[in-house]
């Protein structure tokens, strides 16, 4: 008895073969267990599906969610973002999936498994509406073909590589299904086929949508080559279709307007078209791409994830070599396929699919589309032939060449090793042998091979998930900090002298987690988000801290600049952090292993500066350090220097090492410009072979140095990484003033907002103003705040080089009060409103119109003419 006889028995393969699109569902998540037993994903073993920004940013910002919705607080903006931000935007941007409200009904330390069980249930039924879209291209396939050619979709190199990037997964889960939707409206069918799967694309996440769409303009000129009936029909389908995609935008405008005014606001604004064109890989990099165990481009390189098996290699090029396909498919199909290869080797093409933009990290952003049509092309050319059709030994050579090619080119590729050549050749020889089994004995295939060519490729798709989605993030470590950070926030809050008990603001010397603030519920100074605002990033990279497009962080912080923040107190893991020294901060406490320290000078939420203009004169701030500009501001504060530069007679440089003599007891900072990744800080206690005495990574940022405290007479060594070694360092050498840190801290305390209520969305105060001046409030300037003084005048604020709020304010007593509004969302719910009627409206009249013409014999004609072709396709391609 056969393999398949006995799968047939049990039962297996007749509920298989009636609902495919649940057996691929169903499968998938079995892979899905078995990777999680692989891996040892909690709570089968230790470690985390966490992985990149899944680890930084979704579940950190899941949290806040959480945290918002059970305590009531506003959903417009949040303190815990950063140094304040737009709670909506972040939103709407990563968290607009409805499925992720249900986070209220999960226990907190267990919203890690919640988050990574629904990314499992997305994956599947990404399998399952790919089955679902092939079936509906071919209707006779059989399941043993559909079900494995549908776990080639979710289980491809792309979702693979990219599993953790959940805000992304509906969108994916959801393309093939749109795309179907998309020919059936190009066909005459009803336009909700199309806009509910595009609608709800949009919603979860505009920017796969965006993507998509890009994608559907190029799809719509091959249907328009493929499909062509005739100009009026042609017309016609275009406009239903744009109508279509309109309807499906403004059903989301709630979220789509409100979040475009927070984008504008971004570094992403403003980016011009390319003037060249360049090319960035070639033909045998991009290749490579398509074998197993392929490693991953989440940086700035510009290689795709196009994996979908070995075996669609073979399957692919079937379609080229129907001859029942016309010949103008197979030039619209082959054009796509090119178009796409040079999308992923073309700036041009890349910044038009990634919304003429250009992405941070994660390059070629729309492989899983070339995915979809790759796997299409598989079953048309599984449905291409007859039994026992020897012209897959011709396509089966392909995945050989491929192999052989890359062998040749790509052996010293990065991203290759030993286990991309061994398995990709062990699964390449099974399927050429199994297409030999095929061609000469097709009996046998049928009663066998067909099930061993299923199972192997689950085997396969299997090993290559495992190998390029490892796991290695143990979930001990990743909360180890939580519950004591929280501890500890609170009791900085219990104790903190300023802001009237309402306000605390810390941070964590070197943050592993870059929001770990929305992980434990404190207020922060570091933010890693998308929809971060430009002015914020310029203001800390201007300071001397680290900040790119999408993160800014406390790294690089000095006394002078965690003062004007309102940066009050310094979370550690460690009693000697390097910013924790007795002369800039002071132990508070601890909890478990972390301290609390709270800094030496401190200022409120809001305080009262001259009047004056706070704008950075290029010219010349462009000739200095950030040091250097940190005591210019506070001269034009009202205060002395703050740092005392050091000779350089007391600095030896070498090439990538300088030598520091300290002159005398103090704080001391360094700055440096070279084009180093890292520096390493040892003194006489710590020699070069020992753990450093600072370590200051990623120095691409250009962040200060904080040395610590030096004593007299001290030699200090800085070196840079082994790759820079060839630079100078080029060091700048500060020592803190604590006499005038101390002067100035007393006049800008003078004046100081009392706050009378303080929530995420609404801020009160009373201040005394003895002449007219500024009221500097520390949280980012930005659109949506209504300020009004004395409870009927509006003030217009004014920003403190680009970043902090300031209202200026005539002498006397003023009442404040800061309210938040979401930019344009009224216009967003409007035009959403407007959108879903007119939804509702084309629902109702296209049942009318199907109910008037139910008995119409032309159609009923028409219908049956449909389905006996079908029926002949089907007998003539009997597999």
């Amino acid at each position: 008895m056969s393999f398949s006889t006995i799968i047939s028995d049990m039962g297996i393969y007749n509920k298989a073969k009636q609902k495919p699109c649940m057996t691929a569902f169903i499968v998938s998540l079995i892979m899905l267990f078995l990777y999680s037993l692989i891996q040892g994903i909690y709570p089968f073993g230790s470690v985390t599906f966490l992985r990149k920004d899944l680890y930084h940013q979704y579940l950190p910002f899941l949290y806040e969610l959480r945290r918002k919705l059970i305590s009531g607080e506003s959903l417009k903006y949040s303190f815990n973002l950063g140094i304040g931000s737009s709670f909506y935007a972040m939103y709407v941007y990563y968290l607009s999936d409805p499925l992720n409200f249900l986070c209220i009904l999960v226990p907190e330390r267990f919203l890690l498994e919640f988050l990574t069980l629904i990314t499992y249930m997305k994956i599947a039924l990404a399998s399952a509406n790919m089955c679902r879209y092939l079936r509906y291209r071919n209707k006779g396939m059989e399941a043993v073909y559909l079900i494995p050619l549908s776990l080639c979709y979710g289980f491809s190199g792309y979702i693979a590589s990219f599993d953790w990037n959940v805000m992304w997964m509906w969108g994916i889960a959801l393309a093939p299904v749109t795309l179907m939707g998309f020919e059936k409206v190009f066909d005459g069918e009803k336009a909700y086929y199309f806009i509910l799967p595009m609608a709800f694309t949009v919603w979860t996440n505009y920017y796969i949508a965006m993507v998509i769409g890009i994608f559907l303009v190029f799809y719509f000129v091959v249907l328009c080559v493929e499909r062509y009936d005739g100009l009026l029909k042609l017309l016609k389908s275009g406009i239903s279709l744009l109508i279509s995609t309109i309807i499906s935008a403004g059903m989301c405008a709630v979220l789509l307007i409100p979040e475009w005014a927070s984008i504008r606001q971004t570094s992403f604004a403003g980016i011009k078209f390319p003037h060249e064109i360049e090319f960035y890989l070639s033909l045998p990099k991009l290749m490579v791409r398509s074998l197993m165990a392929v490693g991953v481009e989440t940086g700035l390189g510009h290689e795709p994830a196009i994996y979908a098996s070995v075996a669609v290699l073979m399957l692919a090029p079937l379609y080229f070599m129907n001859k029942d396909v016309p010949l103008r498919c197979k030039i619209t199909k082959g054009f796509l396929i090119v178009f796409f290869y040079l999308s992923f080797d073309t700036n041009v093409l890349e910044y038009i699919w990634h919304g003429f933009n250009y992405p941070d990290s994660i390059p070629a952003r729309q492989a899983f589309l070339f995915v979809i049509i790759l796997l299409s092309l598989a079953e048309d050319g599984i449905y291409s032939l007859h039994r026992g059709d020897k012209k897959i030994l011709i396509t089966g050579l392909i995945p050989v060449v491929i192999y052989s090619v890359c062998l040749v080119f790509c052996r010293s590729e990065s991203h290759t090793d030993r286990y991309t050549w061994i398995f990709s050749a062990i699964f390449i020889l099974i399927y050429m042998t199994l297409t030999i089994v095929y061609a000469f004995m097709p009996d046998e295939f049928a009663s066998w091979g067909r099930m061993a060519a299923v199972f192997i490729l689950i085997f396969e798709l299997l090993i290559n998930l495992s190998l390029t989605s490892s796991r290695d993030i143990s979930r001990e470590a990743y909360f180890r900090h939580i519950g004591s950070y929280w501890k500890l926030a609170e009791e900085a809050a219990a104790i903190n002298p300023v802001n009237q008990g309402h306000f605390t603001r810390l941070d964590v010397a070197e943050q592993n987690i870059r929001n770990v603030s929305c992980l434990a519920g404190y207020a922060d100074a570091s933010y890693f988000s998308s929809t971060i605002n430009e002015g914020v990033t310029d203001f800390y990279k201007e300071f001397g801290m680290k900040a790119s497009r999408v993160h800014y962080m406390a790294d690089g912080m000095t006394p002078f600049t965690a003062m004007i923040m309102g940066v009050d107190y310094i979370l550690a893991d460690d009693f000697r952090n390097n910013q924790t020294d007795y002369d800039v901060a002071f132990y508070k406490g601890e909890e478990d292993g972390d301290y609390l320290y709270e800094r030496l000078f401190m200022l409120p939420f809001g305080y009262a500066v001259p009047y004056k203009d706070y704008d950075f004169d290029m010219e010349t701030e462009n000739m200095c350090d950030p040091v250097v500009r940190q005591n210019r501001i506070s001269v034009k504060l009202g205060g002395d220097e703050v740092f005392h530069e050091i000779s350089d007679e007391y600095i030896h440089e070498e090439e990538g090492r300088a030598e520091i003599y300290v002159p005398e007891d103090g704080h001391y900072y360094a700055w440096t410009d070279a084009d180093v990744d890292e520096v390493s800080e040892y003194t006489e206690l710590h020699e070069a072979e020992d753990e450093p005495y600072g370590r200051f990574e990623d120095m691409k940022y250009n962040s200060v140095m904080d040395l610590g405290r030096l004593d007299k007479g001290d030699t200090v060594t800085l070196l840079s990484d082994e790759e820079s070694e060839e630079d100078y360092l080029d060091i700048a050498l500060y020592r803190i003033d604590p006499v005038s840190m101390q002067s100035l801290e007393d006049r800008l305390g003078e004046e100081t907002l009392t706050l009378t209520e303080f929530e995420d969305d609404h801020i009160e105060g009373i201040i005394d103003i003895s002449e007219k001046k500024e009221l500097l409030l520390t949280m980012p300037c930005s659109d949506g705040w209504e300020i009004i003084m004395d409870g009927n005048q509006r003030i217009e604020p004014e920003s403190f080089y680009g970043l902090f709020m300031m209202l200026p304010l005539p002498e006397g007593l003023h009442h404040i009060s800061l309210s938040y509004h979401i930019p344009f969302f009224t216009t967003g719910v409007i035009t959403t409103l407007i959108s879903l009627f007119i939804f509702i409206a084309l629902i109702i009249c296209g049942h009318h119109k199907q109910r008037k013409g139910a008995f119409d014999p032309g159609i009923i004609a028409k219908h049956n003419a449909n389905e006996f072709v079908l029926a002949r396709r089907c007998q003539n391609y009997n597999i």
